[in-house]
């Protein structure tokens, strides 16, 4: 009897296995492929022209190499499941069993390969809506399909190879795939969560003390468990080592203090620490094709500037840029020439913002500035001749000089914002670790170095020009030997070659609408 019961159900499961065969060879049952674009079309168009369709994917090996890869893309932020990974591993079972192969699995082999290499080369969330950046016609990207199909082709028998060759090749990326896959085995689920409360500085005793150093230790910025001694509530000189490290490590003043900035940083989970590693390694998917050899770099978000001169660093420098209400814009263009001795015409919204309640306020707003008044033809007006209940057809101007809001140089470059690189008389605020004061161009630390290692390589007679422009107090505009590149762009997190990352607060809120785009991490630890 019990013989004819194991009989009996080791038919009914061979049964279930070969209606679940028929079933996968129905091609009735193929379902639709989501997200598919315009661009992805024609790669898996062109890729089926130069690929034979019948012995595509029938290796096991093959296949089992491309399931590998998939499962890597977990450390680029990106998640398996999105590729097929569940689906086609259901698929080399029945392949390893069956000997064969339905039509549908093969399609969903090719669209995840595809679709991996596309999304590493390219970045996932900005093939779904346009990138937040504005690329100057002279620079505008094309993005090829033909380009990630001939990759795609003579990746099939090397799949790591094909995998590495799609991701970005630049130090950035390299360094915050390793500091993320880190990330994701050391941090634990959930750390404590501080209580709000006076600013605690080194020397205080306070209960809150304690807890400082839990959190501290969780991550390692403290290297021996908390003392189980009254004086864990002593903000000691160790403790204070260990909150100059994290500030730094977070983009915070360094001060050994724990303010309502610090104690906001020290209260962001470890799953938003991931997710913000993430938000930016898509980031960087998107512009490493952005960064030429030579480059002026705008790091929005860290309010920095580097130059780029044959892949070298050659110049670095702190930056203002815009307050989130006013943000500096993404984008690429070139710079052409620079201002020396600017005017600065008043942009409308700082008028009506600032300056018009100024004035209201102080009379002597304008002279004290050297601001003068226009009208639309060009005439100048003196300031008791204004309606200050309707001023909006006038036209402020600032004179050249020590106290120009443009400072001495302007980098002018093509944009639809009206935004430049520019020199500042405000060089105090440089000093501050949260640069965000601008109305949305950027202002230089040391521009006039800046300006000069652009006109490097000019002429003896341009440069000539430029320092007569620059000593006559008149304004001039200058025009480079060579166009150079400028990248503005935002990101929110960097690694160093140890995978080390620095975090930096999201001033813009732009990595959340990220991450909507990216779809959700399934963490693995």
């Amino acid at each position: 009897m019990q013989t004819r019961y194991v009989v009996t159900a080791f038919c009914l499961c061979l049964f279930a296995t070969q209606a679940l065969a028929l079933h996968r060879l129905n091609p009735d049952q193929c379902e639709p492929l989501p997200d598919t674009s315009d661009f992805h079309l024609e790669a898996m168009a062109r890729f089926a022209a130069q690929t034979d369709h019948h012995t595509l994917w029938t290796d096991p090996a093959q296949l089992r190499s491309l399931l590998a890869q998939l499962n890597t893309l977990s450390d680029d932020g990106l998640v398996p499941a999105d590729y097929w990974a569940p689906e086609l591993q259901k698929a080399l079972d029945h392949l390893t069993t069956w000997g064969e192969l339905p039509d549908c699995d093969r399609r969903l082999a090719t669209d995840a390969y595809l679709r991996a290499l596309s999304d590493l080369r390219y970045g996932k969330a900005f093939q779904k809506q346009p990138p937040p950046i504005w690329y100057s016609p002279n620079v505008a990207r094309n993005d090829d399909p033909a380009a990630l199909v001939d990759q795609a082709v003579s990746g099939l028998h090397d799949m790591g190879g094909a995998f590495a060759n799609a991701r970005p090749h630049t130090e950035r990326y390299r360094n915050l795939r390793k500091g993320y896959a880190q990330a994701r085995k050391t941090l634990p689920d959930h750390w404590i969560q501080l209580p709000e409360g006076p600013t605690l500085e080194p020397g205080d005793y306070d209960e809150r003390v304690a807890l400082v150093r839990q959190r501290l230790l969780t991550q390692g910025y403290l290297p021996l468990p908390p003392r189980p001694d009254v004086m864990s509530r002593v903000f000691d000189d160790e403790l204070t080592l260990a909150v100059e490290h994290f500030q730094a490590r977070h983009s915070l003043a360094v001060d050994g203090k724990i303010g309502p900035r610090t104690l906001q940083q020290l209260n962001v989970s470890p799953q938003e620490r991931l997710e913000q590693i993430r938000a930016n390694l898509e980031r960087l998917r998107w512009l490493a094709r952005d960064m030429e050899k030579t480059l002026l770099l705008v790091d929005i978000a860290a309010a920095r500037i580097d130059f780029y001169q044959d892949g070298e660093r050659v110049w670095s420098g702190k930056a203002q840029v815009g307050r989130p209400k006013r943000a500096t814009p993404e984008l690429k263009s070139v710079i052409t020439h620079v201002t020396v001795n600017p005017h600065w015409t008043m942009p409308r919204s700082i008028f009506l913002k600032d300056a018009l309640p100024a004035i209201r306020r102080d009379p002597s707003y304008l002279s004290d500035r050297h601001i003068r008044i226009f009208d639309r033809s060009g005439q100048e007006w003196q300031q008791d001749e204004v309606d200050w209940s309707d001023p909006r057809y006038l036209t402020f101007r600032q004179d050249p000089g020590p106290g120009n809001a443009l400072g001495r140089v302007v980098i002018r470059f093509s944009n639809p914002y009206a935004v430049y690189l520019h020199d500042t008389p405000a060089a105090g605020l440089f000093n501050s670790s949260n640069r965000f004061y601008s109305s949305g161009c950027v202002r230089v630390q040391g521009a006039m170095t800046l300006t000069h290692l652009l006109f490097r390589n000019a002429s003896p007679m341009l440069r000539e020009k430029f320092n007569a422009a620059l000593a006559s107090g008149e304004s001039h505009n200058i025009h480079l030997p060579h166009g150079v590149y400028i990248l503005m762009a935002y990101w929110t997190a960097e690694a160093d070659a140890n995978g080390q990352i620095t975090y930096r607060p999201d001033v813009y809120g732009s990595d959340r609408p990220l991450l909507a785009l990216l779809g959700t991490e399934r963490r693995q630890l």
